[in-house]
């Protein structure tokens, strides 16, 4: 193991079908470039190295990267946990891991390493980012308090009344101790009529087990926002957020 090195793992095997598009929706341009470059640059802005999981029959749409990033398949996509545990084998490699989705393009380098600095410094099993929204149209996982510490994370769809209130969100993106996320990733389990594994429900082992989670609140949350849609492009791209 590389004691020094980082991985960042970033999750590209969704399609493009809410965006109508035939291209992977990691490919779907922002400002005229593709999400998953936005992504890259700021990785690599912090010497990490970049592994895009993505599925078989999209190597060709990304032959652009080969040269600057490792793939890993997912034949059968079965959730974001069960593309985590297709690079068990390159994650034994490091000793911490970046986990990001590829929708989400302006996680900038400035945020990448601020997340680096306050994992070295808290000494942290796991690092987030969640921010505080003030709309209410997003599905993330709300991030549940006492006394100002984490004691859960709730899908929205899992909420209570009062949960559904919460406005700070988790948007999937992580950064493990490596050893902590090889050990975590045998807790998960397909729980959903989908049969799907979910990174998220780490979290909550990771709680349960007295293992320590540090959040950094990022006050632009636009900056997190995940884009699914062509109308979410274009919301995103008049807020002029770069």
């Amino acid at each position: 193991m590389n004691q020094n090195k980082s991985l960042a793992l970033v999750l590209a095997a969704g399609r493009g079908t809410r965006m109508n598009s035939e291209i992977p929706k990691p490919l779907s341009l922002v400002y005229g470039k593709p999400i998953i470059s936005w992504i890259i640059e700021s990785f690599k802005k912090n010497k990490i190295d970049i592994c895009l999981i993505i599925n078989p029959r999209d190597k060709k749409n990304f032959k652009n990267y080969h040269n600057d990033v490792r793939f890993v398949y997912q034949n059968n996509p079965k959730g974001t946990g069960h593309a985590v545990i297709q690079a068990i084998e390159i994650i034994k490699n490091y000793s911490n891991i970046f986990i990001f989705v590829g929708d989400s393009p302006f996680v900038g380098s400035n945020i990448i390493s601020k997340m680096i600095n306050s994992h070295s410094y808290n000494n942290s099993d796991c690092t987030i980012l969640s921010g505080i929204f003030n709309e209410k149209k997003f599905p993330y996982a709300r991030v549940i308090r006492k006394n100002k510490s984490i004691t859960k994370f709730v899908e929205e769809k899992d909420t209570n009344d009062s949960e559904f209130q919460v406005n700070e969100l988790f948007c999937s993106h992580y950064l493990f101790k490596s050893k902590i996320l090889l050990k975590f990733l045998k807790y998960l389990k397909p729980d959903n009529k989908n049969s799907e594994i979910y990174l998220t429900d780490i979290l909550n082992h990771l709680i349960k087990n007295n293992k320590s989670i540090n959040s950094i609140i990022i006050k632009d949350w636009m900056h997190l926002v995940g884009l699914n849609t062509k109308e979410d492009i274009s919301w995103i791209e008049s807020q002029k957020i770069v």
